[in-house]
């Protein structure tokens, strides 16, 4: 069993990234793969789990440090995937890299460790923070075909985060089916 944590959108931003995931479905077929989880950024990839008790455990704990969080989106991005066993795509937005986004990684990476031991996943040298709008359901020239439709927008835009949350996968390979949003906590404003 594997499980990550992310910071979950806001109702505004959880909006606007279903309008997105839905002009990608409008044209090219993409499907909506992407909101078997709320929109979200990922602080790490999926990563192995002793046991979900003593994972949420720490969630809960880590939760507690944190506050609502704002992020800008910058572009839309396209990448070759075969997460679910077949070459397909994924649409995202990419968030600006911003110091106090790397600084929660990085304290996130240090906790996992201290508490778990190596938590190892993929990209947790180079993961570039994205929310994702569309992956899988078609093949990747559609996603290409949708991507040069839409890049032409504006994607310079602010938005919230308040909510984290924890996503449980029942299987160590990621498969359609066996993932979901375990868990959700909204964040305090520290101050």
């Amino acid at each position: 069993m594997k499980a990550t944590i992310a910071y979950l959108a806001d109702a505004s931003t959880e909006n606007y990234g279903k309008q997105l995931m839905l002009s990608a479905h409008k044209i090219s077929g993409t499907g909506f793969e992407a909101a078997r989880l709320p929109l979200h950024v990922s602080l790490k990839q999926p990563f192995i789990i002793p046991g979900l008790k003593e994972m949420e455990s720490f969630f809960d704990e880590f939760a507690k440090g944190l506050g609502p969080v704002e992020f800008v989106f910058d572009s839309l991005q396209i990448y070759k995937s075969n997460v679910f066993g077949y070459d397909s795509g994924c649409l995202s937005l990419a968030v600006r890299q911003e110091r106090k986004l790397m600084e929660i990684q990085n304290n996130l990476f240090l906790r996992l460790e201290k508490h778990f031991g190596e938590c190892p996943a993929d990209h947790d040298k180079d993961y570039s923070f994205h929310m994702t709008i569309a992956i899988g359901g078609t093949p990747f020239q559609e996603y290409g075909r949708a991507y040069e439709e839409m890049r032409r927008l504006d994607y310079t835009k602010r938005a919230v985060f308040d909510r984290l949350g924890l996503f449980y996968y029942d299987s160590d390979e990621i498969k359609q089916g066996t993932y979901f949003c375990y868990k959700t906590v909204e964040l305090e404003e520290k101050g």
